[in-house]
């Protein structure tokens, strides 16, 4: 570094003047000024000194870390000694500092108060410690508050100066971590009042609860249960860590140190005015929380929650699975139909919310009518078609089809479309009788006005049954009845040897009922009438031709039965 020098030099001075600057130098070392920072090096600071730029403080021999320190600061360091060579003086900050940190430590010593310092590491017994950056002190393990093999706390920290004794070569001073906060702890209890409010910060959260920070000796705990006034929220779905928080005291137990708090009671608790806001008989929105074998419930806000019961979910007897209906999330209208304020509990209604479509059913649906409708059900006597959502009616078998039914499941399907015809309506009953042929021009009035006893049809066997047969008679689409006794000239044992499921064949009609009045129309058929309709027909021909043959020597009887054997063959 270059500097300047106001004297003569050194080889032009006289003794005297060499004497007089051994003198100030001497003078000059061990004395305290007040330096200005200069500059920042890696090692040091550069000061200046009474105007000159003639210091150096080692980084060893300062108060706090070199970064901390800026160019202009002021500081008091005392001359440690000065190189001549460079003229240049080595200072120190901490010998300064030292005598008046050491006094504040034992004014602390003597009133009690807290002292700063870092903890530097783990030694014999406890830790070293640093008190206001330059005084050493120990820290006693069993005043630590430490576990063994734990982290050490990092940063400043406050410690009780619990012993403080100088001797010859230095000053014993022994800290304490724990007896501190114990006080702070014990006064910071002999504050709190169950039913006051504190600030602090989540510190940690857990499925029973979040712990809340007061001080950084003191932690509080928020039940669960505390959290919201909604059951069903989580304690993740309110808090986070960090949050900062205001809360109630709702429990202090000074002995086992423990604080319960609550961040529900400083809102409003939404029973307080639930009569108010959803009178009984009032429809209300709100939000499926859960489903649940016996209903679902329904949560009109926070901390508010009602059941639907099964038996306010649907119209009449209708027992549906819950989930096809509806899904946790939706928003559903309910109507309030109970409150107990004591219990925390609301009766709801989903069905009364929708309205009874059976209120103003005779409205809707009249006797006579046609209407679409949705098979639900098939039953062994008939099946049961929806109209619209709750309003049901059943067809009985007799009511199916025009023509016999043997099984339901062959004329219906389960979610198939079709038509109804509505015959009756009890409305106190909620009942509806319909009918599916009634929906459908009556095909017996065409076989009445086209057919009768005597006719010949022709048809399609579909099924054998024990007493006979059941035919489809061709372009009427009736089904007619063929005894056993008419299947043949002779009586039939075994119906399946003597007409077979399938069979196209002609039948005369025996027998034809058609009075709608009564609800009766039936067709009986025969093979066998027809067979000797057929015998006669042909007697009758063959006598007409033997009339009309030449005289001969056989009989009349003779020639008729050789007549009827040659046909006969014929038809082989």
């Amino acid at each position: 570094m270059e500097e300047k020098y106001n004297g003569q030099n050194e080889e032009n001075l006289s003794m005297e003047d060499i004497l007089k600057q051994m003198d100030e130098v001497d003078e000059r070392r061990g004395r305290s000024k007040t330096a200005e920072v200069h500059s920042i090096q890696p090692d040091g600071l550069l000061v200046i000194l009474e105007g000159k730029l003639d210091g150096f403080a080692p980084e060893s021999e300062l108060v706090k870390p070199l970064k901390e320190y800026n160019i202009g600061d002021k500081i008091e360091v005392q001359i440690m000694k000065v190189d001549e060579d460079e003229g240049r003086s080595v200072v120190s900050e901490k010998r300064i500092y030292f005598r008046t940190a050491l006094k504040k430590v034992e004014n602390a010593y003597k009133s009690g108060e807290p002292v700063t310092g870092t903890i530097l590491g783990e030694t014999k017994g406890g830790y070293n410690v640093k008190l206001l950056n330059v005084v050493p002190a120990f820290l006693p393990g069993s005043q630590s508050g430490i576990r063994r093999g734990r982290p050490i706390p990092e940063g400043e920290q406050e410690f009780k100066v619990i012993n403080f004794r100088k001797k010859k070569r230095g000053t014993n001073i022994v800290v304490s971590l724990t007896a501190f906060k114990e006080e702070k702890v014990k006064a910071f209890f002999e504050t709190l009042e169950t039913g006051s409010t504190v600030e602090g910060t989540i510190e940690s959260i857990k499925d029973f609860g979040a712990f809340v920070k007061l001080t950084n000796e003191v932690v509080g705990l928020i039940p669960a249960s505390e959290v919201s006034w909604d059951p069903s929220q989580k304690v993740h779905d309110v808090l986070k860590v960090g949050d900062k928080v205001t809360v109630k005291v709702i429990d202090v137990d000074p002995e086992k140190k423990k604080i319960s708090l609550s961040l529900k009671q400083l809102q409003e608790d939404p029973w307080n005015t639930v009569e108010e806001k959803y009178p009984v008989g009032s429809v209300v929105e709100g939000v499926v929380k859960s489903i649940v074998p016996f209903g679902f419930f329904v949560m009109l806000e926070p901390g508010v929650e009602g059941l639907v019961h099964i038996s306010e979910v649907f119209w009449g007897n209708v027992r549906r699975d819950l989930k096809e209906l509806i899904r946790e999330g939706d928003r559903v209208k309910v109507k309030i139909k109970d409150i107990d304020k004591e219990k925390r509990t609301l009766s709801l209604s989903y069905r009364e919310a929708l309205g009874d479509p059976w209120d103003n059913i005779e409205e809707k649906y009249k006797v006579g009518e046609i209407v679409d409708g949705k098979v639900v059900k098939v039953l062994p006597t008939g099946a049961i078609v929806e109209l619209e959502e709750y309003v049901s009616g059943f067809v009985p078998v007799s009511e199916m089809s025009w023509n016999f039914v043997d099984r339901v499941e062959d004329v219906v399907k389960e979610s198939s479309e079709v038509k109804t015809k509505i015959l009756s309506i009890d409305k106190e009953n909620r009942r509806m009788r319909l009918s599916l042929k009634q929906a459908t021009e009556d095909p017996w009035q065409k076989v009445h006005t086209e057919l009768k006893v005597g006719d010949y049809v022709e048809g399609k066997i579909t099924r054998l049954i024990k007493s006979g047969a059941v035919v489809m008679v061709d372009g009427y689409g009736v089904e007619a009845f063929l005894p056993a006794s008419q299947v043949a000239m002779k009586r039939v044992e075994n119906l399946e040897e003597a007409i077979k499921i399938g069979e196209h064949r002609r039948f005369k009609i025996i027998r034809l009922v058609y009075d709608p009045e009564k609800d009766v129309r039936n067709m009986v058929v025969s093979i066998k009438q027809l067979l000797l309709d057929k015998e006669k027909e042909e007697t009758q021909k063959a006598l007409e031709e033997l009339s009309g043959e030449e005289s001969s020597t056989l009989s009349f009887g003779e020639k008729l039965k050789e007549h009827l054997e040659k046909n006969s063959e014929g038809e082989k």
